[in-house]
């Protein structure tokens, strides 16, 4: 069997070559032709640096369509590509950039001065931009009328590396083969209803973007920053240039809620972290037309479970939870079974197990990865998960205790507010960080009276974490915490 995973895009360009494919701020809107024939200008500039089938290209540039141009290009021909982005520690992923040995490092100038840094990128012998990798075809302008080189792959050949967000841990490389960028499209075309929609997708990720791609959609991509400006341009963008469905992380969802324009969303898909009900609730009333699909997966699995926003709100609520808590019914391409505390997931969209050299990698594949007799891959979500009447219901971390997560759950909707939790160290001391708790810190203490044991209170300001900018960072909040004091002790 052989295949290559960006069939379903070279389709599209075929079918659709004048179509918007990526549409970014300040920058000329990029058809589907002109992606290919970028791709040519790539794919020329690689073969001139005799990097082909079977090496690696890490990654380092800022999203631009010229940059999906590469990736494209690098994936025909059979060249991994590993996707690094700035919020990462370098200590923490030299072990991973090792093991691929990469013939070319591609980046611009911060990238320069942040890959000197690392021993691992310092070794790969090329350095350069893509407009000096653009530079290279342009040098022979006869052989970009070629067709682009698609290589017939194994369905286990390498395509894409991604890393896990390593809010609960190290981040750790993630393998994307063709043959599992090709099942996770399918899966994401069916579980978002794409096929419903033509016009672009209003997004913040480099994954999606791809899948957009297959499926012959254009992407309106926000650059990371999240600029006021750039918000302000998307929503005035007109025509077959408007977006018409997005995906996102609740922090975004709540930017784009008190922003004008976007009148044409007709379905947006949030997941990525976990969203208080209440936000959702002010975009329901912001965009009332609008489906709303709520999204539960993570990076070795999206998604797992989709169900409608609105009842996933109106359940949590009835249950009386401040976060949306009913995550969604699982997909049918997917198999969840629970063992303890932790629900396991297997699907030909589950990406296999995590790449890298280091005793940790080992370690965190012999935990969160098991291997069925006939080489299917279990993955451990690090989450309790129940389900229950159909619908998967999160029940916190697996290193959480259930009843350490529900008394977060009650604090939330006892001061209004998910901007606290708890950490139990090791030696058994409950530690509670809360921000702006002010004059509700008499209902903090009455609480915390309950629970039968010493808690010790910390005033402090709730990191997120830099990807999503909704989850906890809990290592960064606590650094910033100062102890709140008792009531002898403030008398």
């Amino acid at each position: 069997m052989s295949l290559n995973g960006v069939i379903p895009v070279l389709q599209a360009i075929g079918k659709h070559p004048n179509r918007p494919a990526l549409i970014f701020p300040r920058r000329a809107v990029m058809s589907f032709g002109e992606l290919e024939r970028e791709s040519k200008r790539y794919q020329l500039a690689l073969k001139s640096l005799g990097i082909g089938k079977g090496e690696t290209v890490l990654l380092g540039e800022a999203p631009c369509p010229e940059l999906y141009a590469f990736v494209l290009a690098a994936l025909a021909q059979g060249t991994a590509v590993a996707v690094i982005e700035p919020w990462m520690p370098l200590s923490k992923i030299e072990s991973v950039v090792e093991g691929l040995k990469p013939r070319l490092f591609l980046t611009g100038i911060l990238g320069r001065a942040w890959g000197i840094r690392s021993r691992a990128i310092r070794a790969i012998p090329t350095w350069m931009s893509l407009t000096g990798l653009r530079r290279e075809a342009e040098m022979k302008p006869a052989d970009i009328a070629g067709s682009l080189d698609v290589k017939s792959l194994a369905p286990d050949h390498l395509g894409l590396v991604a890393f896990t967000s390593g809010t609960t841990g190290l981040p750790k490389g993630v393998p994307r083969r063709h043959e599992y960028l090709i099942h996770q499209h399918r899966v994401l075309k069916e579980a978002l209803h794409h096929e419903h929609h033509e016009r672009p997708e209003l997004t913040i990720f480099t994954n999606f973007v791809f899948a957009n791609l297959a499926s012959a959609r254009g992407s309106v991509v926000i650059p990371s920053a999240w600029k006021a400006q750039y918000l302000r341009w998307g929503s005035e963008l007109q025509g077959d240039l408007a977006p018409e469905t997005g995906t996102m992380g609740p922090a975004f969802l709540r930017r784009l809620v008190v922003e004008s324009g976007f009148q044409n969303l007709r379905s947006l898909h949030v997941g990525g972290a976990l969203t208080d009900t209440a936000i959702f609730e002010s975009a329901f009333g912001r965009f009332r037309d609008t489906e709303f699909l709520h999204v539960y997966g993570s990076s070795e699995a999206e998604p797992v479970a989709v169900m409608d926003a609105r009842e996933a709100v109106k359940l949590s609520r009835d249950a009386g939870y401040f976060q949306t808590l009913a995550l969604g019914r699982p997909i049918e391409q997917i198999e969840i079974k629970t063992e303890l505390s932790t629900t396991w997931v297997k699907g030909p969209h589950v990406c296999p197990m995590y790449i890298g050299k280091t005793e940790n990698v080992a370690e965190e594949n012999r935990l969160n990865k098991r291997r069925d007799t006939d080489g299917s891959i279990w993955h451990a979500m690090g989450d309790r998960v129940k389900l229950k009447d159909g619908v998967l219901w999160y029940g916190g971390r697996s290193s959480q205790s259930e009843t350490d997560f529900e008394r977060e759950q009650r604090l939330y909707s006892l001061l209004d507010s998910s901007k606290l939790f708890l950490q139990r160290e090791r030696d058994g001391r409950l530690h509670l960080y809360v921000e702006g708790a002010g004059d509700k810190l008499r209902l903090i203490r009455n609480e915390v009276q309950n629970w039968n044991e010493p808690v010790s209170i910390y005033q402090t300001e709730i990191v997120r974490d830099r990807r999503h900018r909704a989850r906890l960072d809990r290592v960064a909040s606590q650094a910033k915490a100062k102890p709140v004091k008792s009531k002898s002790e403030s008398q």
